[in-house]
């Protein structure tokens, strides 16, 4: 259900990734609960949020599991890929990876790869967590910055840049 998600940044990535940066793009992103009320594009957080990430990317090793920051959010690396409109799918500490992956399936479920999932939100979906065997809403939104989140369930959060 992930097509086009990979673990490791390929440098057409990285040329996208940078392209973007560069040309400062827009999208509405997370601003804690104002988000969803708030529907104003911010280039300059998008594109610090953009080019922190390059930062981080650039030399193109890394793997599920490395730690990210995003803006001031800890992260943990799950995916890179590039589909639905986004490059890479992040966790917050108190969720897996493969929790992650469940919200984005539920997120993007019934759209293409064509799609852009930030014009999906804010949305609720309902995720089943492999690791807790229960089931989650997790209310997801994009920011000004570009970034969606998903937060949810007992302190669950899933970022999709």
């Amino acid at each position: 259900m992930l097509l086009g998600m990979n673990t490791k940044m390929r440098k057409s990535s990285r040329i996208l990734l940078a392209g973007a940066v560069a040309a400062g793009l827009s999208v509405p992103a997370l601003s804690a609960a104002s988000a969803a009320e708030d529907a104003t594009h911010d280039p300059a957080a998008t594109k610090a949020l953009y080019s922190q990430l390059y930062d981080q990317l650039q030399d193109g090793t890394v793997n599920r599991g490395d730690a990210l920051q995003l803006g001031d959010r800890e992260a943990t690396l799950c995916m890179m890929g590039n589909g639905y409109g986004v490059h890479g799918l992040a966790v917050g500490p108190n969720t897996s990876c493969e929790f992650g992956s469940e919200v984005f399936a539920q997120l993007i479920d019934a759209h293409s790869p064509s799609d852009n999932i930030r014009d999906l939100t804010p949305a609720t979906v309902n995720a089943h967590s492999p690791v807790t065997e229960q089931d989650y809403d997790m209310e997801c939104v994009t920011g000004q910055d570009d970034l969606i989140t998903c937060s949810g369930g007992v302190g669950a959060e899933v970022y999709l840049f």
